[in-house]
């Protein structure tokens, strides 16, 4: 496989142009209940495990180039002014005139029963583990464990949480 069929690039389909008003409508709504966020962002291409339970709050941003490549499970909890980026800037690349950057595009994972924190920034391929929770204003790069507490620039765990009752080890 060729580096550059990993590079990301936006198709400009009816499909897309669709998700786009999909997106637009999700984030700029206050009034819409953050259910129907999910509904909206999950028409979108984001691949959403239950629409129902999951909480998107205002002026979430899942990314454009890739939506399909970013998962989020049950009872998750984005709060408002987060951002989800599937595709993240190569710093080893050698620029040349006519391609001064390139960018990478990759998976982003979220979890069951996750709560991410206002203006959080996830920009990396990464994956949340169930339970986890993410601190407001972090910065998201590296994977986060399961039932850990994460904040920060970029994000560190700094503390663990009580797996939920119920749940087998």
């Amino acid at each position: 496989m060729d580096s550059d069929s990993k590079t990301a690039s936006p198709s400009r389909s009816f499909r897309r142009v669709l998700g786009k008003l999909c997106q637009l409508f999700a984030r700029k709504l206050p009034f819409l209940p953050g259910k129907y966020r999910s509904l909206l962002q999950s028409l979108h291409g984001v691949k959403i495990e239950d629409w129902r339970s999951t909480f998107i709050g205002e002026n979430v941003y899942f990314d454009d180039i890739s939506p399909c490549d970013i998962s989020v499970g049950r009872n998750t909890r984005i709060t408002a002014n987060v951002r989800i980026l599937t595709h993240y800037f190569d710093t080893r690349y050698q620029p040349t005139p006519s391609r001064p950057f390139r960018f990478f595009k990759g998976v982003v994972s979220i979890g069951q029963n996750v709560f991410i924190g206002s203006n959080t920034v996830i920009a990396n391929s990464v994956n949340i583990g169930n339970g986890a929770i993410i601190g407001a204003n972090s910065v998201i790069t590296r994977d986060i464990p399961a039932n850990a507490i994460a904040a920060g620039c970029p994000a560190k765990v700094i503390g663990e949480r009580p797996p939920m009752l119920g749940e087998l080890n």
